[in-house]
């Protein structure tokens, strides 16, 4: 998988992040770069809420 690191650049996961943070870090992640996995712990709310977009 190909990493764009300007995205990367722009949007840095906050320090301390919290969950809903995480999770919606990860799912612009997704959808720009997806140069890694989404981390287990939260990958299924990640999933549910990439779906509808993914659809469209």
């Amino acid at each position: 998988m190909a990493l764009n690191r300007e995205w990367h650049r722009l949007h840095r996961m906050p320090p301390q992040a919290t969950r809903e943070q995480r999770i919606r870090w990860h799912v612009a992640h997704a959808q720009a770069c997806a140069c890694r996995a989404i981390p287990a712990s939260i990958k299924s709310e990640v999933e549910k809420l990439l779906k509808p977009r993914r659809a469209k």
